[in-house]
């Protein structure tokens, strides 16, 4: 079978062809997805209350 000697180099093979098929259909459906302001916005208040929270923290450690 083309020269593959082993059951087991079929499956690997398999497997990064696959794993290949898988990465160029993901990247080719998320090409041009843009971000959401929305979940940055978030993210970003989430940061500044994460910070806020670490200060106080070393604060009243002191």
């Amino acid at each position: 079978m083309f020269g593959l000697g082993d059951l087991q180099i079929v499956a690997a093979l398999a497997g990064c062809l696959g794993i290949t098929l898988f990465g160029v259909v993901y990247g080719s459906v998320n090409w041009n997805r843009g971000s959401d302001p929305r979940r940055e916005e978030a993210l970003m208040r989430a940061r500044r209350r994460s910070r806020a929270r670490r200060r106080r923290i070393a604060e009243e450690r002191q």
